[in-house]
């Protein structure tokens, strides 16, 4: 009797990549954006009482980077369709990025009292090259799509669909861009070496070192790192959203995140 009931035990339902994808990334995106939001509240509203804008974008922020994943769940769950994961994934991303480059970052040159021949260039520079970097990762990704076998070796065209792995997909990508970057490795030197360079020589020349600098010291660290998930935010956009969407449409097939 065990035997039988054993042989007609109904198989494994297979996982449902976007609940999957949407618990992975709840808790970055509340992490993240209200952690910015607190600090923000306890520097610029409190402590230095220069405007309350900065924790309140923050909230709205975390509302976004919570509900919005909820709701695509509610509209594509048990789809498995790779660009709703990836539009979740680039969500959380976003979050990582609101912490460390507009948080840490703009809000210092935004909000922080500081003499104008500091806040202007500070604050003009950092959108001048996180657009430079967002720019040259779009190149470097699109390169990689149209000039490697990423895209014949990381989607299994099947009869019905294609079928993309996640992480050996990324894996795969980062051995292809590694190998075919279009732009020599002194780029991203340069790009994370100006920002913190020039914080430093401006805390240098700036007359107050009191009460900003817990924030100064976010503004050094954030801009590298801001720029890395900028790099990383359009790299999940391009290869896990676009180009799904892109395949889709030219061969009428889902893409489907295999288990």
């Amino acid at each position: 009797m065990p035997r039988s009931q054993s042989m007609t035990k109904p198989e494994t339902e297979p996982k449902d990549a976007v609940w999957e994808m949407t618990k992975k990334a709840t808790p970055v995106n509340f992490i993240f954006p209200i952690l910015g939001a607190g600090v923000s509240y306890a520097a610029y509203a409190d402590d230095l009482a220069v405007s309350g804008w900065p924790w309140k974008i923050g909230v709205l922020v975390t509302l976004v980077c919570l509900f919005v994943p909820f709701a695509v769940l509610m509209m594509y769950r048990r789809s498995n369709l790779l660009w709703v994961c990836g539009l979740i994934l680039s969500i959380a991303t976003f979050a990582m990025y609101f912490f460390f480059g507009i948080f840490a970052y703009f809000y210092f040159f935004v909000f922080a009292p500081m003499v104008p021949f500091l806040r202007w260039p500070g604050l003009l520079g950092g959108f001048v090259l996180t657009l430079y970097w967002v720019v040259m990762s779009r190149q470097t990704v699109m390169h990689t799509i149209a000039s490697t076998s990423f895209v014949k070796r990381a989607f299994e065209e099947n009869a019905s669909d294609f079928r993309y792995r996640t992480q050996a997909g990324m894996a795969l990508f980062e051995r292809l861009n590694k190998e075919r970057s279009p732009f020599p490795k002194i780029y991203s030197y340069i790009v994370f070496g100006i920002a913190p360079f020039y914080l430093i020589l401006g805390r240098l020349l700036s007359s107050n070192f009191g009460a900003n600098g817990v924030l100064f010291a976010l503004a050094v660290l954030g801009m590298p790192v801001s720029l890395w998930f900028a790099g990383l935010f359009v790299r999940i956009y391009l290869v896990m959203v676009s180009l799904p969407r892109k395949l889709e449409k030219e061969h009428r097939k889902p893409v489907l995140v295999a288990d």
